[in-house]
């Protein structure tokens, strides 16, 4: 071992333990890993998660494996003798305590603590250790067994401890964040926005019901529905895709507007639009449109393909390829779906130059 290290059994058992916690998504998922995998590091008999009042009395108990029968009884009506717990309520010292640090045995076995709880499970000795708490609350795991446990095993809980306290905050963390999330995305389902977020690499991370039900509209059968953007918006999270495109589904416009779009990996903010609601040919006619290019435009933001234009407006479809050509050259742009976007832009441009 070099010098100043940890020997290689100590080292291995703190990699385990923090292995296991930091990525619990909650605090229910926190303690069941942290009941998982100290009785594999530090063997014992029983391994418990607790949360006590400022009176010593027990408000919380989780016993990995269960004990059974009347424990939990016995255990919150005897827990405030525990002579571990009196020491951190006294000193509020926080570092990692073995029973036979405070208590001899014989005097241990005359508490009804140890008549009562200790012994029904065979047990003799504990080590226990504190994570931060409100100040009317202590927050404990404790270890029982009927050998008393080692120095090296009392100092790799010590060294643990700090690595547990951030975990066990992150999983508070993540906790609320998962609350916030579910109330926005409830809202957001009682008001109908179809909504979805996606990552850089067309992963969905979340959608609203009617965001689901979009996708759905435009989903492809190489992507499940719900796990990947569908082939038609493979490119949506690309810098070049426009703020506003539209695609006809069903005879109707499906419009998707792409709200946001984060820098080297960030997420993509989608809202979807479903109806035949476009700008009026008086808004694109300002412009710089012929009246016939605004019908042309007026059908493209619609979704309309170029044969269905020609069939409405009477015309071949070359001549519509004719108009469409004139229309990207007005606008300064290449393609339909830049074309559409200009013109959507011109109209949520109109709709704030209305409400300011």
């Amino acid at each position: 071992m070099p010098e100043g290290g940890l020997p290689e059994r100590e080292l291995q058992g703190l990699l385990e333990i923090l292995g296991e916690v930091h990525h619990a998504e909650d605090l229910p998922s926190f303690r069941a890993a942290l009941l998982d995998v100290l009785p594999r590091v530090i063997p014992n008999a029983y391994t418990s998660y607790n949360e006590i009042a400022a009176d010593g009395t027990p408000l919380v108990t989780i016993v990995n494996p269960e004990p059974g029968g009347v424990f939990l009884e016995k255990w919150g009506r005897y827990g405030h003798q525990n002579p571990l717990v009196n020491r951190y309520l006294e000193t509020r010292d926080p570092r990692a305590q073995r029973l036979s640090d405070v208590i001899a045995l014989d005097e241990l076995r005359r508490l009804e603590l140890f008549q009562e709880v200790f012994a029904p499970l065979g047990v003799n000795h504990q080590l226990a250790v504190t994570l931060p708490a409100p100040p009317r609350l202590l927050i404990g795991l404790a270890l029982v067994d009927e050998r008393d446990f080692t120095d090296p095993e009392k100092r790799m809980l010590d060294l643990a401890r700090p690595h547990l306290i951030q975990a066990h905050a992150n999983a508070a963390l993540r906790e609320r964040l998962h609350d916030v999330l579910a109330a926005v995305e409830a809202g957001l389902d009682d008001s109908g926005e179809a909504l979805v977020v996606a990552d850089a690499q067309g992963r969905v991370e979340f959608a609203t019901r009617a965001g689901r039900a979009a996708l759905g509209l435009l989903a492809d059968r190489d992507h499940p529905r719900g796990t990947r953007l569908p082939d038609a918006l493979r490119d949506v999270t690309s810098r070049d895709w426009p703020a506003t495109a539209v695609f006809e589904v069903g005879g109707t416009p499906l419009v998707v507007r792409r709200m946001a779009a984060g820098s080297r990996g960030g997420a993509t903010v989608l809202v979807f639009e479903r109806g035949a609601r476009g700008a009026s040919r008086e808004l694109l006619v300002s412009l710089g449109l012929s009246a016939r290019e605004a019908e042309v435009l007026q059908a493209m933001m619609r979704g309309r393909a170029t044969a269905a234009i020609a069939t409405e407006l009477g015309v071949s479809p070359r001549t519509v390829y004719k108009h469409a050509e004139r229309i990207y050259s007005k606008l300064g742009v290449h393609d339909r779906i830049a074309a559409v976007s200009a013109a959507w832009a011109a109209l949520d441009a109109g709709r704030g130059a209305v409400a300011g």
